[in-house]
């Protein structure tokens, strides 16, 4: 009775460890789900990196077009300065030229000279003073669009963070 005993107590541990064998071997069924895992999350993070790449190109490419506005608003402020000090310059002789009619001081130049001067300086600064109001409202389009192209750079940085953060 013993030895049947042992035999049953040894045939129990015996199934009990193919049991527990069996249930430890993955089945085909989970190998391919576990298959099919790995192929998603490998196609989520191509996806992933290709609109990151895309993205950073897309930062970079706002980057040199805020850089190129923002060359050519420096190269409009610089002209801006110019034509206001010529058409100042130009102010400043028509308002000589209005205190010399003015107290008739002609300094020894025939009137019509004095006219003409005053013609041509007049016309001078007109011509400067509508350059000065394009190269003005040039100087302001040029400010809208930085404006407008920095909101995309931070829509695209935005993206970008937030792209990154998915990817942690």
């Amino acid at each position: 009775m013993r030895t049947k005993l042992i035999a049953l107590g040894l045939l129990l541990a015996g199934a009990v460890t193919a049991s527990g064998q069996a249930q430890r071997q993955p089945t085909l069924d989970d190998l391919l789900n576990e298959i099919r895992a790995l192929r998603a999350e490998l196609r989520q993070t191509t996806r992933a990196t290709a609109q990151m790449q895309l993205l950073t190109v897309r930062l970079q490419l706002q980057e040199q077009r805020l850089a190129v506005l923002s060359n050519q608003r420096n190269d409009i402020g610089a002209r801006l300065a110019v034509e206001t000090r010529i058409r100042g310059d130009a102010e400043r002789q028509l308002q000589g030229f209005e205190q010399s009619k003015s107290s008739n001081e002609s300094l020894g130049i025939p009137r019509a000279e004095l006219d003409a001067a005053e013609k041509a300086t007049k016309a001078l600064y007109a011509q400067h003073r509508d350059a000065e109001r394009q190269l003005q409202a040039q100087e302001s389009d040029l400010s809208s669009q930085i404006a407008a192209e920095q909101n995309r750079w931070q829509d695209f940085n935005s993206r970008l963070d937030e792209l990154e953060r998915s990817l942690k």
